[in-house]
């Protein structure tokens, strides 16, 4: 499996636990960095709005062919999958622009670090 989060900054801030646990959670981060299929984006505040402020989602891709995309959103009590084609390229085109608004790979180990040292 790959993965490809694309994070808010928020999520990164928002103090849960004390400065131990974030600085716990930055550090799993970190060291799933090392993983050659793990790649993280951080959008900082900088960019204001930006096109998931709606809320958090997965795109599920496949590797056989006949899998369609899938975009899976959890909810409070429940979770939604969404597989029409349509819905799912409305948020692959969200997921293009986070990439885009979003700081550049090569930098989100030096955020994180900077972060980290922040709490």
């Amino acid at each position: 499996p790959i993965l490809w989060a694309v994070v808010d900054e928020a999520v990164l801030r928002r103090p849960l636990g004390g400065p131990e646990v974030m600085r716990g959670q930055i550090d799993h981060i970190l060291n799933s960095l090392e993983l050659p299929n793990v790649t993280v984006q951080i959008v900082p505040f900088s960019v204001g709005g930006h096109a998931a402020a709606g809320g958090p989602f997965s795109i599920l891709r496949f590797s056989q062919p006949d899998l369609p995309d899938v975009v899976y959103m959890e909810q409070l009590t429940s979770a939604v999958y969404l597989e029409k084609r349509d819905d799912v390229d409305s948020y692959l085109e969200v997921m293009e622009r986070l990439c885009i608004e979003a700081e550049p790979v090569g930098r989100t180990r030096q955020l994180l670090l900077e972060l980290r040292e922040e709490l």
